[in-house]
C-alpha cells in the first residue's frame, strides 16, 4: 500500500488502512472500495491522504503499534488536552485537572513502549492519517512515540525513554489553551493571533508549572521545543547546550510530524523532503547526533511507494536495504493500464540512477 493525497485518489481505489473520525469512530474499513460518497465523507472529517493499495502496490507496512492501541492512547490524549483547554458558554478559558487521566496515560504508555521494544529494529515506515481537527492529539501522541524510538536507540534507561515519550505527548499542551479557531486557522494569522502561536511553549509551561505529577524534563521540552542551536528559536532564544538533549529530541519529532502532516494552510510534505530538510539543519539548528539517529530509522520510500527517477521512467519500491533507504531495489513499470509489466532494478548496484521524486498515478 502506499499514502496518497486524496485529490490524486481514484474513484472505486481500495482503501489500504482502516480509518477513525476525531472520536474515534469507524470511518472505513482497510479493503473497502472509495466511492465518491465516501470520498466526500472523508473530506468532510477533514482527512486528506489516505493509503490505498493496487496492482502495484499490495505489500504491507510495517506497523510499530497495532491501530487499535494507538487510537485508544489518541483518545486518552485528546481528554486531556480538552481538560486543559476547557471553556466555559461565555468562550473564557476554565482549565480542568488532568490528574485524573494519568493513571491511564501512564499505563497506555507503558502498554506502548513493551510493544516498542519489540520492534525497535524495524524502520519507521508508516505515516499516520491525521484528520486536521485531531491534528493536535495525533501529533502529540506521534512525537511521544518517536521521541522514545530515539531513546531507545541512544541506549536511555526505561524510565528516560519514558520521560521522553511523556515529554512529546505534553510539548504542544500550550496549544490546547489557544483558542482552537486561531490555531486551526486556515488564512494567514493577524499580528495578536501570532503572537498568541509563538508564545504557545509558555503558555504550556504556566500551565504545567503547578502540576508535580509530571517533571522537570516534560515540563523544559513543553518550553523548550522551539529552540535551535544557533539562537533562532523560539520563545526564549536559548542556543547551544541552553536546550536540553530531551528538548532537542522532542524538537526534532515535533519538525517531522509537522512536516509529514496535512495542515489547515497546506499540505503534508513527504518523509524524504523532512529528512532533508533535518539533515541540512543538522549541527546549526539541530544536535547532529540526534537528527543522525532520528534519520536513520526512517524510511522514506517504503515498499509500495511510486517513485520517478532521473531516467523519467516510474517504478515501484520492491525492498529497501537496511543502511541504504535512498537506494531500494525496484520494479520499473513498462506498458499501460491493464497490460502492465516489471522489470528489476537495483538501484545499490546501478549507481547512475537515482530516485528524483514520489508520485501517486502512473498517468
Amino acid at each position: 500500500m502506499r499514502f496518497v493525497p486524496i485529490e490524486y485518489i481514484k474513484e472505486n481505489s481500495i482503501l489500504g488502512d482502516t480509518i477513525y473520525s476525531v472520536d474515534g469512530v469507524l470511518l472505513a474499513n482497510e479493503g473497502i472500495k472509495l466511492t465518491a460518497r465516501l470520498l466526500n465523507k472523508i473530506k468532510e472529517n477533514q482527512i486528506f491522504t489516505l493509503y490505498i493499495t493496487d496492482e502495484h502496490s499490495n505489500s504491507k507496512i510495517n506497523r510499530l503499534i497495532h491501530p487499535n492501541l494507538r487510537n485508544k492512547a489518541m483518545l486518552i490524549v485528546k481528554e486531556i488536552f480538552l481538560a486543559a483547554g476547557y471553556r466555559d458558554a461565555n468562550g473564557q478559558l476554565k482549565s480542568k485537572s488532568i490528574y485524573e487521566y494519568m493513571s491511564s496515560l501512564n499505563s497506555i504508555v507503558d502498554e506502548i513502549l513493551l510493544e516498542l521494544a519489540s520492534k525497535k529494529d524495524i524502520p519507521l515506515e508508516y505515516i499516520d492519517i491525521k484528520s486536521v481537527e485531531n491534528y493536535l492529539y495525533m501529533s502529540s501522541l506521534n512525537c511521544g512515540i518517536l521521541g522514545a524510538l530515539i531513546a531507545m536507540d541512544m541506549n536511555y534507561n526505561y524510565e528516560m525513554t519514558k520521560n521522553i515519550f511523556l515529554a512529546g505527548i505534553f510539548h504542544d499542551i500550550g496549544m490546547a489553551l489557544i483558542p482552537p479557531d486561531i490555531f486551526q486557522k486556515k488564512t494567514e494569522f493577524a499580528t495578536e493571533e501570532k503572537m498568541m502561536i509563538i508564545n504557545h511553549p509558555k503558555i504550556g509551561i504556566e500551565f504545567l508549572k503547578d502540576k508535580h505529577f509530571l517533571n522537570a524534563y516534560v515540563k523544559q521540552a513543553t518550553l523548550q521545543h522551539h529552540e535551535k542551536l544557533d539562537g533562532t528559536g523560539y520563545p526564549l532564544r536559548i542556543s547551544g547546550e541552553e536546550i536540553n538533549t530531551v528538548s532537542q529530541i522532542v524538537g526534532i519529532t515535533d519538525v517531522y510530524d509537522a512536516m509529514t502532516s496535512d495542515k489547515p494552510y497546506r499540505r503534508a510534505t513527504t518523509p524524504h523532503e523532512a529528512i532533508e530538510y533535518l539533515m541540512a539543519g543538522s549541527g546549526r539548528l539541530f544536535d547532529s547526533n540526534v537528527v543522525s539517529v532520528f534519520t536513520k530509522k526512517i524510511n522514506p520510500y517504503p515498499p509500495g511507494s511510486l517513485v520517478k527517477l532521473s531516467t523519467g521512467d516510474i517504478a515501484v519500491v520492491d525492498e529497501v536495504i537496511k543502511g541504504l533507504p535512498l537506494r531500494p531495489k525496484l520494479r520499473l513499470i513498462k506498458g499501460t493500464e491493464g497490460n502492465y509489466s516489471y522489470e528489476p532494478l537495483d538501484l545499490t548496484i546501478n549507481h547512475k540512477i537515482f530516485i528524483d521524486s514520489l508520485v501517486y498515478n502512473i498517468d
